[in-house]
């Protein structure tokens, strides 16, 4: 009875704070394609209080409406009165998951996938096979899939032939002495689709000094969050933090904003406890380390601008440490992008369940980008950086998209 009462307590304090002043009306990015009050913060607030008075249920229309959020936490940052809108939307995805549960496929992923890497693999596995035998290609052509699932599927990235981690040995040491223990967390798209930007990560913190411990690991769980499934959230940062503390490691070093953002911020609100060690993005690392050695390009400079991850800038506070990066990296001509920080409309799989929208709040970043003039654009979340690659393809731009550690050597 206690638990409820602080609970309700705490979520009455939420949405008490908003005073519907409307700022959050002028930077959400939702809201700017679609227009209309529920799908910005301020309506996601009233949606939220509704529901905890009992003056709304808990239907699909009202699981549609609050699905229509980034989570990108402009809102947030620019709210006179700090209204954490995040909070509030992954409390009412988690009200409604208990009154409705969820979906079918996703409660297969969350609860039979993500804690079983085998399952994953395999999975992985197969999804390599049927982009490289050419069946994709056959698939699109002759339009077998239905409507929702041929968007899905022309989502999907190409996947790499091997998991990363069955590329790299366990425990990687350095040149010279050991001067740290680090622990790579590779996060899944690392392991299953840009497999040569986490061997890049590992080679570079290696020859930091760090000595590279990777033990067995699994998804960070935010897929699971953001759609309201705290339960196997917990359940898997509670696996992840075990698998690291019993490697013995002193800091964990993530490549991925998203990850990054649960390990920082999540995992101790949801367990109610501090990690046993530091988590940081790979650019937090880098920057109080230094980087090991120059990289020179083959070629004439090449012009580079940054995208801002959202997780990795408004909830990670890392801003600087990528762009001090890039700026000292031979050969790369720095450009920053107008609106650096807005979000792309990625929002991991929130560019699966509202594909047009997403995409819609991608071409104002693709614009940004254009603007510069750059021939590469660098960023820290393999989510935004699968959205700027496919929207950039869309327009065929001659711009490649890589995480800032593809540009070391």
């Amino acid at each position: 009875m206690c638990l409820e009462n602080c609970n309700k307590v705490l979520e009455d304090n939420l949405v008490a704070q908003c005073g519907r002043c409307g700022k959050c009306r002028s930077v959400c990015p939702v809201f700017k394609e679609l227009r209309a009050e529920p799908y910005v913060a301020r309506g996601k607030v009233q949606l939220y209080k509704a529901l905890l008075n009992g003056t709304l249920e808990a239907t699909e229309r009202y699981r549609e409406l609050i699905s229509f959020c980034l989570l990108c936490g402009q809102c947030t940052e620019n709210c006179p009165n700090g209204v954490e809108t995040e909070k509030i939307v992954l409390r009412a995805r988690n009200k409604l998951v208990d009154s409705r549960g969820l979906p079918f496929i996703k409660r297969n992923v969350f609860q039979h996938m993500l804690k079983n890497n085998g399952r994953l693999n395999r999975a992985a596995g197969m999804l390599y096979l049927f982009q490289r035998l050419g069946l994709r290609s056959l698939v699109r052509k002759t339009g077998l899939l239905p409507g929702p699932l041929k968007n899905m599927e022309q989502l999907l990235p190409a996947f790499a032939a091997r998991p990363l981690r069955s590329q790299l040995p366990a425990v990687i040491n350095p040149p010279g002495r050991v001067k740290i223990k680090v622990g790579y967390f590779t996060g899944c798209l690392s392991q299953y689709v840009f497999t040569e930007t986490g061997k890049n990560v590992a080679r570079i913190l290696s020859r930091a000094g760090a000595q590279v411990l990777i033990p067995e690991q699994y998804c960070c769980g935010m897929p699971a969050l953001t759609a309201g499934d705290r339960m196997n959230t917990a359940a898997l940062a509670r696996m992840n933090i075990t698998a690291f503390q019993d490697a013995g490691v002193e800091v964990v070093i993530t490549d991925c904003a998203t990850c990054g953002s649960a390990w920082q911020n999540k995992y101790p609100e949801l367990l109610g406890e501090e990690l046993p060690f530091r988590a940081m993005d790979i650019s937090q690392f880098l920057a109080q380390w230094g980087l090991p050695e120059t990289f020179g390009l083959p070629q004439a400079p090449v012009p580079v601008t940054y995208h801002d991850p959202c997780h990795l800038a408004r909830y990670m506070q890392v801003r600087e440490e990528p762009r001090v990066l890039l700026r000292g990296i031979s050969g790369v001509e720095f450009t920053e992008m107008r609106e650096a920080d807005r979000c792309c409309g990625a929002s991991g799989s929130f560019q699966l369940e509202h594909q047009d929208v997403a995409a819609r709040i991608g071409e104002r970043k693709i614009n940004s980008i254009l603007a510069t003039g750059a021939r590469v654009v660098a960023t820290g979340c393999p989510s935004c950086r699968l959205q700027l690659a496919r929207l950039l393809q869309g327009i065929d731009a001659d711009i490649a998209v890589v995480h800032p550690l593809d540009l070391v050597r």
